[in-house]
């Protein structure tokens, strides 16, 4: 698997402020918060009516307003495999506004070999490989700020 070397300075930018954004909505939509302490699992295990879930947030940078319609897919890196192992049910993938007033909601069903393709981009490494989800087959969420 080719993967970006990982970036303890993106890392600090915007894990915290993603994750304190998906706690907020998690808790508004009326989850019990179980765990955000950083396990190097899913960022966030909630409860709601007796069943667990599972949250991934993570911050488009790029993204900077309304989603432009020539963006015709939402891009969840292959790393992120290792937690569809783990959870093979209740896992959701957030994607953020770089402001985080929205966020596209991804249920884990929809990354699928199928939808494993090689990604170009300027932060791209050659043969990196990512789940191409096209953005109308998920969930936009407006977030109160």
């Amino acid at each position: 698997m080719i993967k970006k070397p990982f970036c303890t300075e993106l890392y600090n930018k915007y894990d915290n402020p993603a994750k304190v954004t998906l706690v907020e909505h998690l808790l508004n939509e009326g989850h019990e918060l179980l765990n955000e302490k950083e396990n190097y699992n899913a960022d966030i295990a909630t409860e709601k009516e007796g069943v667990t879930y599972y949250s991934e947030a993570e911050i488009k940078a790029a993204w900077t307003d309304d989603w432009p319609t020539t963006w015709t897919e939402i891009r969840i890196p292959e790393r992120k495999k290792r937690l569809l192992a783990k959870h093979t049910e209740n896992l959701k993938f957030y994607i953020f506004r770089k402001d985080l007033k929205q966020c596209w909601c991804i249920d884990s069903s929809q990354l699928i070999e199928d939808n494993l393709k090689e990604a170009r981009g300027r932060n791209i490494y050659k043969g990196e490989k990512f789940f191409h989800i096209p953005y109308k087959e998920a969930q936009l969420i407006n977030l109160a700020q």
